[in-house]
C-alpha cells in the first residue's frame, strides 16, 4: 500500500514482522518448530508472510490510531484473520467455496440460532471479517476510526 515510512499518520507506519505476528499470537497457531521450518503440518513462516502481505493491502493505518503500537496490534489482528481464513481454505482444498456465516443450525432436538447484524450482511468486506474472531477483533479495534472523524481547527473567516 505505500505506507511504509509515511508519516501521514503522525508516526512513521513499519509494518510489524513474522516475528512479531509470532510474539502477539503465541498461543493461538502451531508454528513449526526451528528445526524443521517448512513442515506444514504446521503454520509455516511462508504462511505468515502472505497473511502479512495480504493484510497489508486493505489495512490504512492512517485511520486514526494514536500510536504505532496500537496500528502495529490492528494490523497483527487483520493478518491473523487472513492467517486463519487462508488455513482454512487450504483444508479445503481446490473445492472450497464461500459461504456466508450460518445464522441458525439444529440436530435432533438441539437448535442453536444468531442474528447477523444487518450491516455487517451487506458489507462484503465486513461479512467476509465476521467469518473468525480475528476479523471481528480487528473490526473492533478500527471501527470506532470510521466513525465520527471530526477535526477542529483554530482560525477565522474573513467575508468579503
Amino acid at each position: 500500500m505505500g505506507w511504509c515510512g509515511s508519516s501521514v499518520t503522525g508516526f512513521n507506519w513499519v509494518l510489524p514482522t513474522t516475528a512479531q505476528f509470532m510474539a502477539q499470537f503465541f498461543r493461538d497457531f502451531p508454528y513449526a518448530p526451528s528445526t524443521d521450518p517448512n513442515n506444514l503440518n504446521y503454520v509455516t513462516s511462508q504462511d505468515i508472510t502472505n497473511a502479512i502481505t495480504e493484510a497489508n493491502i486493505n489495512f490504512n493505518p492512517a485511520l486514526g490510531f494514536p500510536d504505532l503500537t496500537s496500528a502495529q496490534t490492528a494490523f497483527l489482528y487483520l493478518s491473523a484473520f487472513y492467517l486463519a481464513y487462508n488455513l482454512q481454505t487450504a483444508l479445503k482444498g481446490v473445492s472450497s467455496g464461500s459461504s456466508f456465516p450460518l445464522q441458525s443450525s439444529s440436530v435432533g432436538s438441539v437448535s442453536t440460532s444468531f442474528a447477523i447484524p444487518e450491516k455487517y450482511m451487506r458489507d462484503p468486506y465486513i461479512n467476509m471479517l465476521a467469518q473468525n474472531r480475528y476479523g471481528m477483533t480487528y473490526l473492533s479495534m478500527v471501527l470506532p476510526y470510521l466513525r465520527g472523524n471530526i477535526n477542529s481547527a483554530w482560525g477565522t473567516t474573513t467575508a468579503t
